[in-house]
């Protein structure tokens, strides 16, 4: 494995965003541009290219900006070892962890280190994103899912545990493309975790267990969901089988870092809630590839076991209009309706 510097970076930057790539030349070069754009100057932007054999390498050296820093590897690592590099060579104090085809808001670290700087070192300022739904039911169709804001937090510092309330009941869109996190904590959890599919909540959500968080209650990011994506080579069973598996987890660090037991309970609560929010979400994502009502019968009871802890109300609590309807509903109507949004007024 070896090191190719595009440019030299600077040598002590407030933040990296740090970017692992594989063979996906245009994505990362609309993602690297977006992150040099930053109004926000004190960066340098990280790529780790996983040896990639189309011209990824070449597409980054033709950007000429010192605060770019590329490192080729003569092997393929995988992903979680390609996002682990990353952060073994992040150079800030703070790092932003996106894939490829992620892309930011020329504003976005502005208003996080606007937080920085009321709490110097606090170990995570989280911001909302976009999602955008590349293909979904016709080629070069486009759909945008706005960002999720919170109606009862606003922009500014917080106990780490209200940012991770609001998220576990699924009233804001976070993760770690549009966060900032201290890379010294990222290192001393083991940097990215190797869970399959929720490998980014089990990465980011212990560091708000931290303490005191910083919350952007604005759109700072742009997630793109294509066919290429990582998480659509999961199934609905692999992805709320891991997630399970990281609500556990995040419960177990909640009991140990959380003194307040029953604020510990209540995160410990609501892990189980965001399970059956997510088992929502997963039926809905089904019926959008033409499950029938049947099948979803079968998933609820083929996952009984890991919906065990889920209560009824925790179903009734997460549930949205939209999502019932469109598992409900017929899958031809589903898709007319989505592509019209008109299931947006539900």
């Amino acid at each position: 494995m070896s090191e190719q510097i595009v440019s030299t970076s600077p040598s002590s930057p407030l933040i990296t965003i740090a970017i692992p790539t594989y063979n996906r030349s245009c994505l990362v070069t609309e993602c690297v541009k977006s992150a040099l754009a930053q109004s926000y100057r004190n960066i340098e932007v990280l790529v780790s290219d996983n040896a990639s054999s189309d011209d990824t390498v070449a597409s980054l050296r033709a950007i000429n900006d010192e605060r770019l820093r590329v490192l080729t590897s003569s092997e393929n690592v995988g992903a979680t070892g390609n996002f682990n590099r990353c952060i073994r060579e992040t150079r800030g104090d703070y790092l932003v962890l996106a894939a490829d085809d992620n892309t930011f808001d020329p504003q976005f670290l502005e208003r996080c280190v606007s937080l920085v700087r009321l709490e110097p070192d606090i170990p995570i300022v989280l911001a909302a994103y976009d999602i955008l739904v590349i293909d979904e039911f016709s080629n070069n169709a486009k759909r945008l899912v706005p960002a999720k804001i919170s109606k009862k937090l606003s922009t500014g510092l917080w106990h780490g545990t209200e940012i991770l309330r609001e998220y576990l009941n699924g009233r804001i869109s976070a993760q770690l493309l549009s966060s900032i996190i201290r890379t010294d904590i990222l290192r001393r959890n083991g940097g990215y975790s190797t869970h399959p599919c929720a490998a980014d909540e089990a990465t980011w959500i212990p560091v708000l267990l931290e303490g005191r968080a910083g919350l952007v209650n604005e759109r700072c990011a742009t997630y793109m969901v294509h066919g290429a994506s990582l998480s659509e080579r999961f199934t609905a069973d692999e992805r709320l089988g891991d997630l399970y598996e990281v609500m556990n987890e995040i419960s177990v660090v909640a009991g140990q870092k959380i003194p307040d037991q029953a604020m510990r309970q209540q995160i410990q609560r609501l892990a189980m809630r965001y399970v059956a929010y997510l088992a929502m979400i997963n039926l809905v994502i089904c019926r959008r590839a033409g499950a029938s009502l049947i099948d979803v019968v079968r998933k609820l009871w083929n996952w009984r076991t890991l919906l065990r802890r889920c209560t009824f109300m925790d179903f009734v609590t997460t549930a949205r209009l939209r999502s019932l309807g469109r598992i409900l509903l017929p899958t031809p109507l589903v898709r007319w309706s989505i592509m019209l949004r008109l299931d947006r007024a539900l």
